[in-house]
């Protein structure tokens, strides 16, 4: 059974341009979101996060995103065919792509604490922390072992793979 939690609401609002008020929530979420977009409004996004979220309960944004630096999607965007395949139902992807670290610089500029980790093979997971007042700013990307491999093995299935029944 759910019950209703009157602390959390739903709303839906152009994310460049929320209309809450300034400092008004605890977290922002973006879950696979930033790859269907142009550079430039993810960063418009990042701006409206950090305008929203609370300066004094250390507000939070959250990303779990394609990581175009995992060797899984090095693989995937060298083959042309594949990738074009791909590309074919995600139109900003190449973009993203190219576009990544500057999305990812850009928000280390606005928050004081950022931490990015391997999420699977293939994603991340960050963390970015605003106006967290005890630390130093500081930016962790935990997403490569010390000897330069990626964190997370990728376990998807490969093209030529199907699932197998059990």
């Amino acid at each position: 059974t759910i019950v209703p939690d009157d602390r959390i609401s739903l709303r839906v609002a152009d994310a460049t341009n929320t209309g809450l008020e300034d400092g008004s929530v605890d977290l922002v979420h973006l879950g696979l979101v930033i790859h269907e977009l142009p550079i430039h409004i993810s960063k418009q996004i990042v701006d409206e996060a950090f305008r929203i979220l609370s300066p004094t309960s250390a507000g939070q944004l959250w990303i779990s995103e394609m990581d175009f630096d995992s060797p899984a999607f090095q693989k995937l965007r060298s083959n042309p065919l594949l990738f074009s395949l791909i590309r074919s139902t995600e139109p900003y992807l190449d973009e993203y792509a190219d576009g990544s670290e500057e999305i990812r610089q850009h928000i280390r500029t606005k928050f004081d604490k950022v931490v990015i980790a391997a999420a699977t093979g293939r994603h991340y997971a960050m963390v970015a922390t605003k106006n967290e007042a005890a630390l130093a700013s500081t930016y962790e990307d935990k997403r490569f072992s010390t000897d330069g491999t990626y964190a997370v093995s990728d376990t998807h299935l490969k093209t030529w793979e199907s699932k197998k029944e059990t």
